[in-house]
């Protein structure tokens, strides 16, 4: 080997390593932005949980009153489907005395047939108070409990989650619980709300942000909801047929009167028509106005 070669192998020999500098720098900025893209990924998908968080809870505090009216809706048809029957049952009675008056009855068993109906009417008619008790109990909220139960549900936000449940996460602050003025006023249940979800989440990488006094970074969700009407329907109990059974959700009633041919001691419901409206809670747009500094709470 001549001497010019041997000095050039000894010139790279000492360049050597000279580019690892630009490599741990390369790798450096690619971590940093490795970090960048998760933490920015991992603040929208925290977001999405705080809106998400938000709305579940505004929801929340209008189910149980959601859930009440659908509940006397129910039990107005009930006690629709009572009334009805009594005044049938009360024709049948008057033409019974009239024996034959109107279809009544005639001959040696009007009195057999007359307490028999009686009988039935009585029945009834105690149906149908019981249907007027639980639609009072509704009313009247003390009794009924619904109040404590709007309380319940509410105080339950955010608590008794399952394992993994990011909903327990957040701290929850009430804007407004109302009965649709605005006023939150506690003396009736209430048809509208505003929440706000809130969580002070930490980086990816904390000790690289800690850095700029920057560990961790606030998401706030912003979710309301009122009551609202989502089905309106008219139902005819004695036509309307019931898809899991196949047969009229109300039948022609005929057994207390197997005695007799004349539709006049028959209850028929086709002549019965019901409105029914079913209600649910809906997401709205937030109506408390801006949120000022301190007027929530953030975990």
């Amino acid at each position: 080997m001549g001497y010019g070669n041997a000095v050039q192998l000894r010139s790279l020999e000492c360049q050597r390593g000279q580019t690892m500098p630009f490599w741990v720098v390369g790798i450096l900025i690619v971590l940093t932005m490795l970090f960048f893209v998760a933490n920015y990924g991992a603040s929208i998908i925290w977001q999405i949980r705080a809106q998400n968080a938000a709305d579940s809870a505004a929801s929340t505090a209008l189910t149980v009153q959601a859930n009440l009216w659908n509940e006397e809706n129910t039990i107005l048809y009930s006690a629709s489907l009572d009334e009805y029957r009594m005044r049938v049952l009360n024709q049948a009675i008057l033409n019974t005395i009239n024996n034959g008056a109107g279809g009544g009855c005639s001959g040696a068993t009007c009195d057999q047939d007359y307490h028999s109906l009686v009988a039935e009417y009585n029945a009834a008619l105690s149906g149908y108070n019981a249907d007027i008790q639980l639609l009072r109990q509704g009313n009247n909220f003390t009794e009924g409990g619904q109040q404590a139960d709007v309380k319940k549900a509410q105080g339950h936000i955010g608590s008794n989650c399952a394992a993994g449940d990011y909903m327990c996460a957040f701290s929850y602050t009430a804007l407004d619980v109302s009965n649709g003025n605005g006023q939150g006023n506690g003396k009736s249940l209430p048809t509208q709300a505003d929440y706000v979800a809130c969580k002070n989440v930490s980086y990816i990488a904390p000790l690289l942000f800690k850095l700029s006094n920057a560990a961790s970074y606030k998401v706030v969700g912003r979710g309301a909801a009122a009551i609202v009407p989502v089905q309106t329907e008219n139902f005819v109990p004695g036509t309307a047929i019931n898809p899991s059974t196949g047969a009229v959700y109300q039948p022609t009633e005929t057994q207390w009167a197997s005695g007799y041919s004349a539709p006049a001691y028959w209850v028929d419901f086709s002549g019965l028509s019901v409105n029914l409206r079913w209600y649910a809670a809906a997401t709205i747009r937030p109506y408390m106005g801006n949120l000022a500094s301190g007027a929530y709470t953030c975990s």
